[in-house]
């Protein structure tokens, strides 16, 4: 009995000795976040999907953007881009949706609930678009050169 508790008062010694000297450094400053830098505050039709991405390449900036539709609406109605930009339009009501431009340009086809449809726009110009199941719904990309 004697020979397992001396080995067992040792192992309990190694482990607190070892949680003692455990030192967890705080993280760096460029990896804390404030509440300044987080969206918990914004209304969600101001919140907008955001994302820059850089292309080495051709030495561009592109930026991606959302539209949100939901309570039979797209949010934000008229959005305003830059050529190589893309749009993820994501439906967030029970009903399906789509995103169809009037002219030739994209469609989506039939988004379910939670379902996303992305486009990169590579032409300058205005594009209407509707959701083809529920007319009344109108958006517009405005895309910039």
């Amino acid at each position: 009995m004697k020979a397992l508790i001396i080995p067992f008062i040792l192992l309990v010694t190694l482990i607190v000795a070892g949680c003692a000297q455990y030192d967890e450094q705080p993280a760096p400053e460029s990896e804390m976040t404030t509440p300044e830098d987080t969206d918990e505050d914004m209304p969600e039709e101001e919140m907008k999907i955001t994302e820059e991405v850089i292309d080495d390449s051709a030495d561009t900036t592109s930026m991606e953007h959302g539209v949100l539709i939901e309570d039979f609406k797209f949010k934000p109605a008229t959005l305003q881009i830059s050529i190589g930009d893309t749009v993820t339009w994501i439906n967030m009501d029970s009903a399906p949706h789509t995103a169809t431009s009037n002219e030739e340009g994209f469609d989506s086809g039939g988004l379910s609930k939670d379902e996303s449809f992305s486009f990169t726009f590579e032409e300058a110009g205005n594009y209407d678009y509707i959701c083809t199941f529920h007319p009344y719904m109108e958006g517009e990309i405005i895309v910039e050169a």
